[in-house]
């Protein structure tokens, strides 16, 4: 089923466009490019400007404002992609949906503001806070009434992918032009606040095209509470080890210590977004194949999927591990050195949560089995929150990675132990040998280019050029399903193109 597309006149109608998962991958990962490209231009820039104390409190800041986020958006996201299987073909069904959830939306935002603002003006520590975390506050009604999962829900990558690189492009732009010392602050955290005013607004008036104002039949609201309470449920307590240790920095040691931290996950998380982005565009597919009971499309997908995943991320790893030292000195600066070993520390990540993610989000959602995720993300912060009280105080950054790590694997051993019976062990362990195999060839050829080159920026280049060739190369010696399959497919683009010049 590919992207729904609804073109209003008069009598509704609506015109159902197929587009291939193919494309919809090349949109997202476009999406998610522009998302990475773009930190990736200012962080050394901003980095050096705000210094690891500046960082720190925005960064800080910033863990404070997702919780209020995490209330307003009640997990509707995920659950409204769910849903839109169900109803996406039919325009009044789909509108009442999005009616739905979005007066759930505007009750959960008004309540999470006003707690917002309650915990500012009675907690002490947030009173030297006060006009950044003023500011960033309005991400909160931006980030869920903005209804960017219905573009998802319709597989509709374009409109989302564009209208992200005009406004993260306009934010690019005004920083450099308007950020010029550290005294800056809160021009720096303004500015991507306005850029998402207008990302907004753009959305909501293309948003018309897809739903119709005039339905027929009753709001339902009262039977999405329950289902979109569990996922809320299991929001509530991942976030817990994905942003709490950023908040427990805050109050158990220093801004300093916030900065090196997020200096050391900055990377780690652009090049896990990398690995899943791809594969985020098959939510929707696999929740529809899930909703037909296609059982044979739903499967072959999401181990083919899941294989693919592990091919990125075990790679990216290694690699970045390699890399660590030259990317934290070009990236950050020479500020930033106490970060090094934490990034080192946190680099396994991108594997643990690929794996975690993709199980709990691409294949235990769409099958209705979203307890087994709450579960396991529940034994995570349970496990995060007892190591960050023990390690933080005495190890500060380092001691937030470890406990993050720890908690990570914990979680996706729950659920490969859960979810195991859904894959095909067989395939997935031999592939995932052969990339071991062909990484740690890799490995070796980078650490070779880093030990003969001087130039930090030549370093990660080269190593990052031959590395992947090396690993490609080393996959078609082992003669690998996914890679054989690409090489196969390229072959015959080639010939086909050939045949069309002759």
């Amino acid at each position: 089923m590919g992207e729904i597309v609804y073109l209003h006149n008069k009598s509704h109608v609506n015109i159902m466009k197929e587009k291939s998962l193919k494309k919809n991958a090349i949109l997202n990962s476009l999406g998610t490019v522009i998302g990475i490209l773009f930190p990736i231009i200012t962080f050394p820039y901003i980095s050096r400007i705000l210094l690891p104390e500046g960082i720190g409190q925005v960064n800080f800041v910033n863990s404070i404002i997702s919780y209020f986020l995490l209330l307003a958006g009640l997990g509707i996201s995920n659950y409204g992609i769910r849903e839109a299987a169900k109803v996406r073909e039919n325009i009044n069904d789909f509108s009442l949906l999005v009616k739905e959830l979005g007066i759930i939306s505007f009750v959960s935002t008004f309540i999470s503001y006003v707690l917002f603002f309650i915990v500012i003006f009675f907690v002490p520590k947030f009173h030297s806070y006060k006009n950044i975390l003023f500011i960033c506050s309005l991400n909160i009604p931006l980030a869920t009434l903005g209804f960017s999962w219905v573009y998802s829900a319709l597989e509709n990558f374009t409109f989302s992918t564009i209208n992200s690189l005009v406004f993260q492009s306009l934010n690019v732009i005004s920083l450099f032009l308007f950020v010029k010392s550290k005294e800056d602050i809160l021009i720096y955290v303004t500015i991507p606040v306005l850029c998402s005013i207008g990302s907004v607004i753009c959305s909501l008036i293309n948003l018309r095209k897809y739903i119709s104002l005039k339905t027929t039949g009753k709001l339902k609201i009262r039977k999405h509470l329950k289902p979109i309470f569990v996922l809320f449920g299991m929001s509530v307590v991942t976030s817990i080890y994905t942003l709490l240790d950023t908040t427990m920095l805050g109050f158990l040691t220093n801004d300093t210590q916030v900065g090196y931290y997020s200096a050391a996950t900055k990377i780690n998380k652009l090049v896990l977004s990398v690995v899943t982005s791809a594969c985020a565009v098959l939510f929707p597919r696999l929740s529809f194949y899930a909703e037909k009971a296609d059982k044979t499309e739903f499967f072959n997908l999401l181990n083919k999927s899941f294989a693919i995943t592990l091919g990125v991320a075990i790679p990216a790893t290694i690699g970045l591990n390699l890399l660590s030292e030259p990317i934290t000195l070009i990236f950050s600066g020479t500020e930033y050195i106490p970060s090094i070993p934490v990034m080192k520390m946190m680099n396994p990540i991108i594997i643990i949560i690929s794996m975690s993610g993709f199980i709990g989000i691409q294949c235990l959602i769409p099958l209705r089995k979203e307890k087994i995720t709450l579960y396991s993300v529940s034994i995570g912060a349970i496990v995060n929150f007892i190591l960050n009280l023990l390690l933080m105080k005495k190890y500060g950054a380092l001691g937030a990675a470890v406990a993050t790590l720890i908690a990570e694997c914990s979680v996706t051993l729950f659920q490969i132990i859960n979810a195991h019976k859904y894959f095909d062990k067989k395939s997935l362990i031999k592939n995932c040998i052969q990339y071991l195999l062909a990484a740690s060839v890799m490995g070796l050829v980078v650490f070779f280019i880093m030990n003969i080159i001087k130039s930090n920026v030549a370093k990660i280049l080269l190593s990052s050029f031959i590395g992947i060739i090396v690993y490609f190369v080393v996959l078609i010696i082992l003669k690998n399903q996914f890679v054989s399959e690409i090489k196969k497919n390229i072959i015959l683009k080639t010939r086909k193109k050939s045949n069309e010049t002759i």
